[in-house]
């Protein structure tokens, strides 16, 4: 926006207004970016498909406000083809938007009075409804379709109405500045709200989930290069512009051509598919190399076979504290290694296995921003023996007997304890417990699975009606705002076998082993650290391709005594269910980093690294309540939406591949929202690590 602002100012205008059309919500960061550039006016045209305007009406305004008392205001229009339907553009065919206002009439010869009759029509119905003002708005396009074009034929009906009908009703037409200018002094005393205006069709996201986590990994690494340098923009103009144009291209709402469901086939729909993609790599790109050249800066030698060298770790946080720190040598062989910063202290570190090589992991403190280095050397691999004088394992290495000597082992099919966390586990039964050791809570919240348990939900395609086309569409078309069909069927994963990976001096990683329909694969990789409160863990899930309605979640919902859930999407904190507009959606929504549970007895933060969605609420087809603001809404079940295909249209039907999807989970004392939602995104940036020497001897 900025740009704009600019571009408009040398040559002296200014940027006031703005306009949104067909999409079905805005976040509050979207409009602090507004007010930041001067934008004082928000036309919104909201399309009620899969969706719906907010305050229970439309035609009506508000005064949008943020926490800083500013103000936005908002007029809650029609769909964006409202002057179609009414005919300001003569319409030569009957589709169903016409039809939902005006039923099945047939238009007259007579374009101009069939304009009248439909504006009469719909002026008396505004009036009945309560409408108060002495205008109305409505938008239209040259052609009723989305992004047409204008025609002059509008101005011509605009013309021949005012002549035939003018001293009943004026219509005249206007710029986006013009209305503004106009219907500005009528609006002072409108309503004042607070809050977000969820997105209704923020559900999109899940259905290119391994684009979208591409996408995320790039937006991570661009604003990983804004921290390591606060200069990028000067020293790689072009890669910081193209790291910046194609992430905004990829955000945009469409996600897919129109004819996902009905031409799954068709070389346009993939072409379109294979483009929308393209946007998320080529930022991945800029913001890598990018990434690449700032690290050559700091002294990175780009070259990691060395199992003998010289790491820095620059922590791009402003937030002092534990973080984990890991850096990858291509060296296969490598088995244990010894650690040292650059007074000799030894530091814990644990050797894991990592594509092509292995992977160093170790913990340390660090101040704002400090840059430590370490060196870093090969150890030889242990000599591992059985101590035959102690009562803790036989000889069939089977290690089951209750003892002293390794606490540890003979439990872990069962439950895995540390100094933050007790995890408590059985076969066919799942997870049983999440314990918070700093207060003895049961961390397991509401829902239908407990955490770590991933879940399916599909719904068979079963419309049997003859003109339908596509049955496949139909079946979405249905839905509604339901993410579901009446006759969903909801599977929880059945957890086979509690596995455990690694052991070490840094971490304790287990591999839940689950069965779940619509997967070959759905296991859930569990990782605990010895020096700090962070759980890490991924679902590795192997999708099926199937053609009908299906979505895969992992429950997020935490127990803590009197806690209030927040998430934030650029700009506030906010209470899903409560802080919105009335009238908003509350089933599903964005966020940025992840979420988070804050109570007076000890919170917890979840950063939900690869997939932004979250749903909540009822597994199953039920009447949809919209936003009321009551408490209630912010205590229902909590479930990351990993993945769906619901919509008939734009939505890319295909799930199947391969992926994992990571997230962490951190204790926390923090209470007060906007400086939780900080520290869980600070959080989320781990030491960026540079291998700046390396023994050539080797």
């Amino acid at each position: 926006m900025n740009r704009w602002q600019q571009y408009l100012g040398a040559h002296g205008a200014a940027m006031r207004t703005a306009m949104m059309a067909d999409i079905n919500g805005i976040s509050m960061g979207y409009r602090d970016a507004m007010l930041a550039e001067g934008v004082e006016f928000l036309f919104m045209n909201i399309h009620c498909h899969h969706g719906m305007y907010p305050l229970y009406q439309n035609q009506n305004a508000f005064w949008w406000e943020n926490a800083a008392g500013q103000r936005l205001l908002v007029w809650n229009g029609e769909h964006y083809n409202l002057g179609n339907v009414l005919g300001l553009k003569a319409n030569r065919s009957v589709n169903f938007m016409m039809q939902n206002h005006l039923g099945k009439q047939i238009e007259e010869e007579d374009s101009v009075a069939t304009f009248h009759r439909n504006l009469d029509h719909y002026l008396s119905l505004c009036e009945k409804e309560g409408y108060g003002y002495d205008f109305m708005i409505t938008a239209v396009s040259g052609v009723f379709s989305d992004n047409a074009p204008p025609a002059l034929e509008i101005l011509h009906t605009i013309e021949a109405y005012n002549r035939r009908y003018g001293p009943d009703v004026q219509v005249k037409m206007v710029s986006l500045q013009e209305l503004y200018a106009a219907i500005r002094p009528k609006l002072e005393d409108a309503p004042v709200y607070r809050g977000d205006l969820n997105d209704w069709w923020a559900n999109g996201v899940g259905s290119t989930p391994y684009a979208v986590k591409h996408y995320k990994d790039a937006q991570h690494r661009y604003q990983l290069c804004k921290r390591l340098d606060g200069e990028i923009a000067s020293k790689y103009p072009d890669l910081y512009a193209a790291a910046q144009d194609n992430l905004m291209l990829y955000a945009e709402h469409t996600w897919g051509h129109s004819s996902t469901i009905t031409n799954p086939y068709d070389t346009m729909v993939l072409n379109l598919d294979m483009r929308k993609n393209s946007y998320a790599s080529k930022a991945h790109e800029a913001a890598s190399r990018m990434l690449n050249r700032i690290a050559a800066e700091k002294g990175d030698i780009l070259r990691y076979y060395s199992t003998r060298g010289t790491v820095r770790a620059c922590h791009v946080s402003d937030r002092a504290g534990q973080r984990l720190v890991e850096f990858y040598i291509e060296s296969p062989h490598l088995a244990r290694a010894e650690v040292r910063d650059a007074h000799g202290r030894k530091l814990a570190c644990q050797v894991s296995p990592h594509p092509r090589g292995r992977k160093i992991s170790f913990v340390d403190t660090f101040a704002p921003h400090e840059e430590v280095c370490y060196t870093y050397r090969e150890l030889p691999e242990e000599n591992q023996t059985l101590n035959s004088r102690k009562c803790y394992v036989g000889a069939e290495r089977v290690r089951d007997i209750v003892n002293d000597y390794d606490p540890v082992t003979y439990r872990l099919p069962y439950e895995y304890e540390n100094r933050w966390f007790h995890l408590c586990y059985c076969p066919h039964e799942g997870v049983t417990a999440l314990v918070d050791k700093r207060t003895g809570q049961n961390l397991l919240g509401l829902g239908e699975a407990p955490f770590f348990t991933p879940v399916y939900e599909v719904t068979s395609i079963s419309v049997e009606d003859p003109a339908c086309a596509c049955r496949e569409e139909q079946e979405r078309r249905l839905v509604g705002r339901n993410i579901r069909g009446k006759h969903a069927r909801l599977y929880i994963g059945q957890l086979e076998e509690v596995r455990c990976l690694e052991r070490g001096e840094v971490f304790t990683q287990l591999q839940l082993r689950y069965r779940l329909p619509g997967t070959v694969r759905a296991d859930v990789m569990v990782k605990f650290y010895e020096a700090m409160p962070r759980v890490d863990f991924c679902l590795q899930l192997g999708k099926t391709l199937s053609s009908d309605i299906e979505s895969v979640f992992l429950p997020l919902s935490l127990h803590l005594p009197d806690s209030s859930l927040y998430i934030r999407k650029g700009g506030e904190a906010f209470r899903p269910g409560v802080d919105q507009l009335p009238g908003t959606c509350m089933e599903y929504y964005m966020s940025d980093e992840g979420l988070a549970y804050l109570s007076p007895k000890g919170s917890a933060l979840i950063a939900m690294r690869d997939t932004p969605l979250i749903y909540m609420g009822e597994m199953k087809h039920h009447p949809i309540r919209l936003c009321d603001g009551g408490e209630r809404n912010n205590h229902r079940p909590v479930y990351s939406w990993v993945m769906n295909n619901l919509w008939e249209t734009n939505f890319k039907m295909d799930l199947s591949g391969f992926c994992e999807y990571c997230y962490s989970l951190w204790l926390t004392d923090e209470q007060d929202p906007e400086q939780a939602m900080d520290e869980l995104r600070e959080r989320c940036f781990d030491p960026c690590v540079l291998v700046v020497g390396q023994d050539e001897t080797e």
